[in-house]
């Protein structure tokens, strides 16, 4: 039975080296909605932990609320292209008159482990998803299913998909294709809103640290050191990675 976990790409120099090199001209060319060249650095380093390509990455993974965070599309395509993926099957769901009323998503893992999510239009409903000229109403069939596949992938490939939250949980809008819908959520950070340092911030809002506040302060190469050589993906590797580089700086 294969039990084997995802094997991240490893970051070389030369790999690092071209990152800090296009990041800039990835931030001045205005075509992947990122804030700063370091955000943008942040950006292609988890994509590249992933398996993506470097401009791949801005595809699926964006800065939602100061976090990255995967579009169900995305998550969906790094299980497709996974060699843990055993089996995945998408139905939808209708009533009588050929409505759409849910989406049932299957996943299965190459050591058997499988699991079935139903998501419904009365879980969107009681989720206050449904907002007139959105693609619930006028798409909810595709609607449906990116909920169903993102909620799925989070149970059965956590580790295929670097265990990153998906926009939609941090309330991000999507398109029918399942991307992104930009705007109604995107908080750009300024001089006068930017988030203090993590020795600053309250104990209770530790939390609030993000991979791009890291980077910009730091260096993605003293992140991936804290983290055991990786890119932090949950909110505890974050805290953990803020608290042992703010004891590295001030000594």
């Amino acid at each position: 039975m294969d039990n084997s976990m995802t094997v991240y790409r490893p970051l070389t120099p030369d790999t690092w080296a071209m990152i800090q090199n296009i990041s800039p001209t990835i931030h001045q060319s205005r075509l992947f909605g990122v804030a700063s060249p370091e955000q943008a650095a942040a950006i292609i380093l988890k994509g590249h932990e992933l398996g993506l390509g470097l401009t791949a990455s801005f595809e699926f993974v964006q800065v939602v609320l100061g976090k990255p965070a995967l579009s169900p599309r995305g998550a969906l395509a790094l299980i497709l292209n996974s060699p843990l993926c055993d089996g995945l099957k998408i139905d939808d769901l209708t009533d009588g008159k050929g409505s759409p009323t849910g989406c049932r998503v299957w996943m299965k893992r190459t050591n058997g482990f499988e699991h079935t999510v139903t998501w419904t239009m009365e879980d969107a409903k009681r989720a206050g998803l449904i907002k007139p000229d959105s693609g619930w109403s006028s798409y909810p069939a595709n609607m449906l299913k990116w909920r169903a596949v993102g909620f799925c992938a989070d149970v059965v490939f956590p580790d295929v998909i670097g265990g990153m939250k998906r926009a939609d949980e941090y309330g991000a809008d999507l398109t029918p294709d399942g991307d992104i819908i930009e705007g109604d959520w995107a908080v750009r950070p300024t001089e006068a809103t930017a988030a203090p340092p993590a020795s600053e911030m309250p104990a209770d809002v530790s939390g609030a640290v993000s991979l791009t506040d890291l980077v910009s302060r730091f260096g993605a190469q003293a992140v991936m050191n804290a983290n055991g050589g990786k890119i932090p993906a949950t909110d505890d590797e974050l805290c953990a990675v803020a608290a042992a580089l703010e004891v590295s700086d001030a000594s």
